[in-house]
């Protein structure tokens, strides 16, 4: 134990804090948030009076309505980025994120070697399927998806009048999208899952 009197100023010296509440000389050692703004900025009392100041406590004081929910939403989901269970909306942050991907891949020149690579190692079949749908590489489900749908209507009897060469090129269209939408090759090589993006 060391004795008072040969302490110099610049000994450690254990600080207490003293309760903040009017007229109370207890120590404070509980903290409590000032406000909810500073929530790291903190009022010291003494337990009776941090229990007081507890119940009194309401973070959403000055709020009104629509900013308590939309801070509930918020908080619902640790304040990341969401859209509802119908996928209506994640549209934009998925195709920041494609952006984002492709800009890195041109950024380190793995764009080029990338799709070099697809077509050397692409299966016959799938490549076959392509070109029946005016492709010669893959970039997106959702292109392989577009160029089916604008030869499913070119080819459509409706709009051709039944004519038989159009018919006949239309099942190989549906053939050659059916194989590719179901292609694990595809789907692995985009890492993608679904043409309903």
């Amino acid at each position: 134990m060391h004795d008072a009197s040969l302490q110099t100023p610049w000994d450690p010296a254990e600080m207490k804090n003293c309760c903040e509440a009017e007229g109370c000389e207890n120590a404070g050692e509980y903290r409590a948030p000032k406000s909810r703004i500073k929530l790291n900025s903190y009022y010291w009392f003494c337990l009776d009076h941090v229990r007081k100041y507890n119940t009194a406590w309401n973070y959403c004081k000055d709020m009104d309505v629509t900013d308590v929910d939309r801070l509930r939403r918020q908080d619902a989901v640790w304040g990341k980025p969401t859209w509802p269970l119908n996928g209506a909306g994640k549209e934009n942050y998925a195709k920041k994120l494609d952006d984002l991907g492709k800009a890195w891949r041109s950024f380190t020149g793995h764009e080029n070697k990338h799709s070099e690579q697809t077509q050397k190692f692409m299966p016959e079949e799938e490549r076959k399927a392509l070109r029946v749908l005016g492709l010669e590489t893959i970039e997106s489900l959702k292109q392989i998806k577009k160029c089916y749908l604008a030869l499913a209507k070119e080819l459509h009897p409706d709009t051709n009048g039944g004519a038989k060469g159009a018919e006949d090129r239309l099942k190989k269209v549906n053939q050659a999208y059916s194989l590719l939408k179901n292609s694990i090759f595809i789907k692995e090589t985009l890492q993608e899952t679904d043409l309903t993006s």
